[in-house]
C-alpha cells in the first residue's frame, strides 16, 4: 500500500511540475530581450568600435585576419544582447575583449591611424 501511494504521490508532483512549466512558458523572464528594445541605442563604447571596425581592413584570404574580424563581430552582438538586457558587467567583458582583438589586430598587421588607442 505505501508503494502504491509513493507511486501517485510521485506521478502528481511529475505532473505539477509539468503543468507549471507549461503554464509559465510564456511569461517574461528578467533578462529577456524585447522587441522593442531592439531601436534602443547602443552603449557608446559598441558604437565607437563598430565604426573603428568598419574603417580597419581585414585580408580574409588570410585566416588569421577572418577569424579576428568573425571573433569581434560575434562580441559586439554579444555585447549588443547584453546592453538590451542591462547586463553591464558582461557587455563590458565583450567589449574588453572585442577591443583587444581590434588593437592587436592594428598594432601587429595594419598600418592605421592612432584612434584606436583612445577607444
Amino acid at each position: 500500500m505505501k508503494v502504491l501511494n509513493w507511486l501517485v504521490s510521485g506521478v502528481l508532483i511529475s505532473l505539477l511540475i509539468v503543468l507549471a512549466g507549461v503554464l509559465t512558458n510564456n511569461m517574461a523572464y528578467v533578462g529577456k530581450a524585447n522587441a522593442d528594445d531592439s531601436n534602443k541605442a547602443h552603449h557608446a563604447t559598441i558604437v565607437k568600435i563598430e565604426r573603428i571596425l568598419a574603417q580597419t581592413e581585414f585580408d580574409v584570404s588570410q585566416k588569421r585576419d577572418l577569424l579576428r574580424k568573425t571573433r569581434i563581430e560575434f562580441y559586439l552582438a554579444e555585447a549588443k544582447q547584453a546592453d538590451l538586457r542591462n547586463w553591464t558587467f558582461k557587455r563590458d567583458d565583450l567589449i574588453d575583449r572585442a577591443k583587444n582583438i581590434l588593437v592587436h589586430h592594428q598594432t601587429q598587421f595594419t598600418s592605421t591611424t592612432t584612434e584606436f588607442a583612445s577607444i
